[in-house]
């Protein structure tokens, strides 16, 4: 018996409405109404949710509606505008899963009639454990299939892909793109120093809840396009997005950026990235494209200027740079001149003229007016920086010794120190 007929049985019994929440006050059943019913009720009804946080559900739990092993009557709210109802704690073996409701007003729900409540809720709260347990079942079925989905072995890979294809309704023609996510734990720790890159620790118990809650709604957004998500203590998580045509390119910067959004409402927003891989044609290939994902999350998180939300196709020449094995790189490994540039430059005036004098091309115009000075001051910082430096700018290779250099050293500097 669904929830539904539980509600609909108890309510031809009671002659009265019934309804059945989950614990954060979502409608799960519901039954005709016969008597007046205030707004919360309507809220509930039309959104499938409460309107604010400020719910009958909060009010109740004044009255230990989440310690109560039985029927609770709650008394109307005339500040909240709600009526009186009878609460009844939707239960199986202990444990709380949501709540049973009654009005209590006109006429009072009698005494007799609390026992019928109480069985319905402890038959409610014996579908609402089976409906959980089976989707506990199929999320590790699936998590078992996205693990496979992405191992080193092609075998495990191929059998993985025929199982998607056979058993969850995969179209076989599918594409597939991987979006890894990233959460810094130590830098969301109180003691965390701001702009200095930290390793991903563990993932605290909150912090890997809220994380399956927002792919579980981008999956939902998808829709219908067909993904699978994980959250995982290692990487934080990813959603594998599989269909023969697969949101353009801007849909998918829209669904990266909301799942920041939906991760930075509870963690600080530059302690989230989302890194996209590029679209590959089978699903065997979906391995690639999330190695590149993760790999675009760590770039970003050593290039700043790259933004939260990346693709893989955005970090240019970051890209080949993180290549290099940074963990054991020195800034002896920095072009010679620009070391003299940086010893000399106390101040990182000439430094940020050269950076940005190489970012616009060597563009004197464009950069005079982005480093607002007067041409004549550029051309002065210019012929420091050939000074210090050794180097002739208007050489090719100089230029690129030294604009490759200046973004090595962005990276070595955010890197994350070896143990």
């Amino acid at each position: 018996m669904g929830l539904q007929d539980i509600a609909e049985d108890l309510a031809a019994r009671l002659g009265r409405s019934v309804a059945i929440d989950d614990l954060d006050a979502r409608l799960l059943a519901h039954t005709a109404h016969e008597e007046p019913v205030d707004q919360f009720r309507i809220d509930s009804i039309m959104l499938r949710r409460p309107r604010s946080e400020n719910t009958v559900t909060r009010h109740a739990r004044d009255f230990g509606i989440d310690t109560a092993t039985g029927p609770v009557r709650i008394p109307a709210n005339p500040r909240l505008g709600s009526f009186a109802r009878v609460c009844v704690p939707v239960r199986c073996s202990g444990t709380l899963l949501g709540y049973l409701w009654l009005f209590d007003e006109p006429t009072p729900v009698p005494d007799d009639d609390l026992e019928p409540a109480r069985a319905a809720a402890a038959a409610a709260g014996e579908e609402l454990f089976r409906e959980r347990l089976l989707d506990d079942l199929c999320r590790a079925a699936e998590r078992e299939l996205l693990r496979d989905i992405l191992n080193p072995d092609e075998g495990v890979r191929r059998h993985a892909a025929a199982r998607l294809v056979a058993d969850h309704g995969i179209a076989p023609d599918a594409r597939v793109l991987a979006a890894a996510v990233v959460i810094d734990h130590a830098a969301t720790a109180p003691d965390s120093h701001a702009g200095t890159a930290s390793p991903a620790g563990t993932a605290s118990p909150a912090g890997t809840v809220e994380l399956d809650l927002a792919l579980r709604r981008a999956r939902q957004r998808l829709t219908p396009t067909r993904a699978l998500g994980m959250a995982t203590s290692a990487t934080g998580g990813i959603l594998l997005l599989m269909h023969p045509r697969l949101p353009r390119r801007e849909a998918l910067r829209v669904e990266a950026e909301r799942i920041h959004a939906d991760l930075a409402a509870h963690l600080p927003a530059s302690a989230v990235w989302v890194g996209l891989g590029p679209e590959r044609p089978t699903l065997r290939e979906s391995a690639g494209s999330y190695r590149e994902a993760l790999e675009t999350t760590r770039v970003a998180r050593l290039v700043p200027s790259l933004g939260q939300t990346v693709f893989s196709d955005q970090l240019g020449v970051y890209g080949l740079l993180a290549r290099l094995p940074l963990e054991s790189l020195e800034s002896s490994a920095l072009p010679a001149g620009l070391r003299h540039l940086l010893a000399a430059d106390r101040s990182g005036t000439l430094v940020q003229t050269l950076e940005t004098y190489l970012d616009l091309g060597g563009d004197p115009a464009r950069t005079a007016a982005r480093l607002v000075i007067h041409r004549t001051t550029l051309y002065y910082r210019l012929g420091r920086i050939a000074d210090l430096t050794g180097l002739d700018l208007r050489d090719g290779n100089d230029r690129l010794a030294l604009h490759l250099g200046l973004k090595l050293r962005q990276m070595l500097s955010r890197r994350t120190p070896q143990a």
